[in-house]
Order: structure tokens, then C-alpha cells, then sequence
């Protein structure tokens, strides 16, 4: 029994790769943003869980931005002697719940470039940039938005 064990254990995998595949199929944002946090709640349970995402919303992005900033406060809440760090990390915990937040070193995107390049994206203070296809595709429909009116403000 001892070696089963002991062969068992040398064996037995304790950490969870868990991949989901464009988790914001049929979700509104909200929804996308509650089961994206409970998923890096899940990462966060036991050290070598790995999460990998794909998506083509920039909600996603979005809300892991929240997540990694979220983790950098709460660092600097817990490493401060301020008196009101319980309400600031209770504050905290209403925008992004303390068990989602993710470490930056912790995380990496890639996006898929139109000429069908593989790139990581850039960060700006361990932050995924602003700069990515995403978010550069809803500027341009800003702005297309912005065109229509000002024509329709000549009429």
C-alpha cells in the first residue's frame, strides 16, 4: 500500500490547467465579468493552476485590467499602517473581489494581429495596454460615430 502511495503521489497532479474558449459567447458584460472573476478565483486556490482565455471581447481585457490593478492596491493597502484599510480593502473588494485579483507576473496576453501574427501585448505599469486590436476597433467605430455627427450637425 505504501508504494501505491507513495507512486501515486510522484504521479498525482495537484494543479488545474483550465482552458475556456471565448468565454463571452452569449453573455452580457456583466455576466462575462462574474464568471471571468470566479475563474481567476478558481486559478487562485492552489499555486500552479494555469487559466487560459480566448476572446474577442474587449470586456475581457478590460476586466483583467481591473483584476491586475486590483491586486497592486490591495498590496499596497495590506503593506500601509493606515487605520482605514479594512474599508479600503472592503471598498476594494465591491469593484473587484479580493479572491479574483491576479498578480501581474501572473498573466500574459497575446493578440492575434490581421496579418495573422501571434504578438504579446505590451503593458504599461504591468497593465495590458489600451493599445490592442480591441479596443483600437471600437475607437474607430467612435469615431465613425463622431463623423455621422458632424454631418448630421450641417443639416
Amino acid at each position: 500500500m505504501r508504494l501505491g502511495n507513495a507512486i501515486s503521489s510522484k504521479y498525482r497532479n495537484e494543479c488545474f490547467v483550465n482552458i475556456v474558449e471565448e468565454i463571452e459567447q452569449n453573455l452580457f458584460p456583466q455576466s462575462q465579468k462574474k464568471i471571468l472573476y470566479k475563474l481567476f478565483e478558481f486559478v487562485n486556490l492552489t499555486q500552479g493552476n494555469k487559466l487560459i482565455l480566448t476572446t474577442h471581447s474587449p470586456y475581457i481585457i478590460n476586466d483583467l485590467t481591473l483584476a491586475i490593478k486590483a491586486d497592486k492596491v490591495i498590496k499596497k493597502i495590506l503593506s500601509s499602517a493606515i487605520s482605514n484599510a479594512d474599508y479600503l480593502q472592503e471598498k476594494l473588494n465591491q469593484i473587484v473581489p479580493k479572491a479574483s485579483c491576479i498578480a501581474a507576473e501572473d498573466a500574459i496576453v497575446y493578440e492575434l494581429t490581421e496579418q495573422g501574427e501571434i504578438r504579446e501585448l505590451a503593458t504599461y505599469k504591468g497593465l495590458p495596454s489600451d493599445e490592442n486590436y480591441l479596443n483600437l476597433s471600437l475607437g474607430e467605430t467612435n469615431q465613425l460615430f463622431d463623423d455621422l455627427l458632424e454631418i448630421e450637425e450641417q443639416l
